[in-house]
This record gives structure tokens, sequence and C-alpha cells, in this order.
């Protein structure tokens, strides 16, 4: 068996190869991100072995670089790893190398790594999979970009309107945002007639505010004890800001609805969980991809990364382990959100996480541990292709891995 490593980079890839003994099988060798340097890297393989079968080809999940040469080689029939980048630190390590780093030396030690390990080649799943995948995550980002424009209006207002939080209840709510689309500085409001302003609120809020609302705003407006220097460039940047939430929130809105329709064509069962939505469903039926790939729920524990970290040397053994988190982080976030809404629903496992608590787990101790339980249920509903069944949930044996 020839062993052939990828170091994966933007606009450069080096692949090298060792044999089974550990022996360069081929001198490295750089090619370009780009279809000539697939074709080139292809040749390199073609001459390692002399079939297939006889060789393994791994690459490091490195940022979303490597997508496009896994696709090439899995389309040429080649078996391919993706190795954690973990997996491939310790091998350096242990080559007393740790210190010395470049691409002709790293491919080596992917190569190796896939020599001293234990791998399957990787799948990247289906089409209908991919697409949930590449949504959801594109979903998660567009709502941190939301939060990251609402926390700037809210230094803006701190600065230039400080009372603005004790007018509405919702600053970034449909009447607010319509205020703050008019008038964000005191000076605005005041300069605004009531009767015109309470029209604004009124439409916005459908009939629910009106003249007495425009008539407390505009007293609070009065005695604002906001900064009065450069409230013009205040004011535009919240206008702006506000502009930039409402498209990005209809984008959202845009995304949510493929991604509805992908998970119900995809994997509906998902749905059947207490606590998982559309939105949460799909990302964790995508990063999990084909269930048939892991053998048992503790495999989907470890590929999530919340599996618990071991430190034992001799007779000590550590008892306040935290969580690897060396898998993937948007499968480790989706299944603490679909845990945290198991407390809110009171679902089964709100028993189980009362019991951690009273055990002496913290909140989050306990609620990583009730993370780990569900997968369990969504390993069962997943590779049984039945909707969820509580006795699941409620089942003690299911927690022996926790």
């Amino acid at each position: 068996m020839i062993y052939a490593g990828i170091d994966i980079a933007k606009n450069k890839h080096v692949i090298g190869a060792t044999d089974e003994r550990g022996k360069d099988a081929a001198k490295p060798m750089p090619f370009a991100n780009s279809t000539e340097g697939f074709d080139r890297c292809i040749a390199y393989l073609d001459g390692l072995a002399d079939s297939k079968a006889g060789l393994m080809v791994g690459m490091e999940a490195t940022g979303h670089y490597w997508l496009p040469l896994f696709c090439r080689l899995q389309d040429e029939g080649y078996p391919v790893v993706v190795v954690n980048p973990v997996r491939t630190d310790a091998m350096r390590r242990f080559k007393g190398s740790s210190r010395v780093k470049t691409d002709m030396i790293d491919c080596v030690l992917v190569a190796e790594t896939l020599r001293c390990g234990e791998f399957e080649p990787s799948k990247l799943g289906d089409e209908a999979v991919i697409e949930l995948r590449q949504l959801t995550r594109l979903h998660q980002e567009l709502k941190e970009s939301v939060a990251d424009l609402k926390r700037q209006v809210i230094v803006a207002l701190d600065q230039a309107f400080p009372e603005y939080d004790s007018i509405f209840s919702n600053t970034f709510g449909e009447s607010s945002k319509a205020f703050l689309k008019r008038c964000p500085t005191p000076e605005e409001c005041l300069g605004i007639r009531a009767d015109s302003l309470a029209r604004t609120l009124e439409r916005a809020s459908r009939g629910k505010l009106g003249r007495a609302k425009a008539d407390e705003t505009k007293e609070i407006a009065k005695a604002s004890c906001g900064i009065s220097v450069a409230a013009s460039a205040f004011s535009f940047q919240i206008k702006l800001l506000i502009d930039q939430i409402d498209f990005i929130e209809g984008q959202i809105d845009e995304v949510e609805a493929r991604v509805r329709d992908g998970i119900e064509a995809v994997e509906p069962l998902i749905l059947t969980i207490p606590g998982i939505g559309h939105v949460l469903g799909a990302q964790i039926v995508s990063e999990i991809g084909d269930i048939r790939r892991f053998h048992s729920a503790p495999a989907v524990v470890k590929y999530a990364g919340i599996n618990p970290s071991v430190s034992q040397s001799g007779k000590f053994s550590s008892e306040d382990n935290r969580i690897t988190k060396q898998g993937s982080p948007y499968l480790r976030r989706a299944l603490y959100l679909a845990a945290m809404a198991q407390l809110k629903l009171k679902t089964p496992f709100y028993d189980y996480y009362a019991k951690k608590r009273a055990d002496g787990k913290s909140h989050r101790e306990a609620l990583v541990a009730v993370s780990r339980k569900l997968v369990h249920v969504v390993y069962a509903v997943l590779s049984r292709q039945k909707p969820y069944d509580p006795d699941i949930a409620r089942n003690p044996n299911e927690s022996r891995s926790e």
C-alpha cells in the first residue's frame, strides 16, 4: 500500500508519498489549485502504484480549499481520506519536528498519519445533503452578520440617544426600525411633527401605536442627554445599519424557505424530535451526512467533538474533563442549541438534565451531557428510519457512553 499525503493551501498544494515501511515512495511535488494542477496530481498518483486499490490519499481539512481537489480525486476513483489537523499535529510531535513546518514536510506527515492510523475513505454525501449543508452554514453566517449589525446600532444609540431602549420593548421590532429609519437622533425626533411621527408608528405597528407613543417619544427626546456632536454622522450610520439589517433579514427568510423545502425532501423524520425545527434539523442532518458511515451513536458524539477528553496517568484519573472539541463545530453548535430546546420544552431530556445538576454538574456540563444523549436519539431516528420515540430519551442504557 502506498500512502499519499497532500498539504492543502489556497493557491498551491504539495503532494508526497510513503510506502508501508515509512520510506519515501516519491519526491514531494507542488501543484497549482487549478484544473491543470489537478491533472498533474493525478499523473503523480498514477505513477505510485499499479492500481488505485494500492493507494490511499489523504489531505487535511484546511478551511474550504480541500473541497475541489477532493471532488476531483473522488470522481477519478481514488480512495480519499480527509484528516483532522489534530492528527497530523500529533504525528509532527511524535516525529520530533513540532518546530519545523513546511509544505514539503507537511504532505509527508499527512501520508505518515494515514500509514499509522486506521482510516476509511471519506464521503461528501449526495448533492441534496451538500446543498443543505451549504444553505445552513450560509444561514448561520447571515444570522451572525445581523447580530453584529445590531450591536453596532446599539453602540451608536448609546451615544446619540441613550434613552432609546426605554421607548420600545424591542429595539429591532418593526415599529422601532420604522422610527430609526426616520429619526434616529433626539434632534431629528424633535424636528418632526407629532402627527407625522404618529402616522409612521401606526403604519409600522398596524394600528397598535399612534399619537400617544409619538408624544411620549418626543418628550423623551427633549430630555435626552445624548451627544450632539456629529449628530448627522450618527443618524446616517444608524439609518444605513437598519437598512442592512432589513436586507439581510430578507435574505435569511429566503434561505430558510429553501432549507425548509430541502429538509422535508431529504430527511423529514428529524423534525419529529421535539425542539428540532427545520433549520436546526437541516444542520444536524447535513453535518452528519450519511448516518451509515457511523457504526454507533458514540461515533457521532466523537465526530461532533462533544466526547469528554481523557486525562489519566498511573493511578491518577482526572474527573474534570472537558469536551475534546475535535469535531464539526457546526454540528456541535446545532446539538447544543437542540439540547437547550429540550429544557425549554420540558421533554424527557429535562429529567436527565436535572439529574446531572443534582449530581453536582454545572449548567454547561449538564447541557453537554444532554447533547450527547440527544445524539443517541438522532442516531436511532436516522438509522432506523422511524419517528422519534420518547422511550429512547428515557432509557438510561442509552447514556452509558456519557
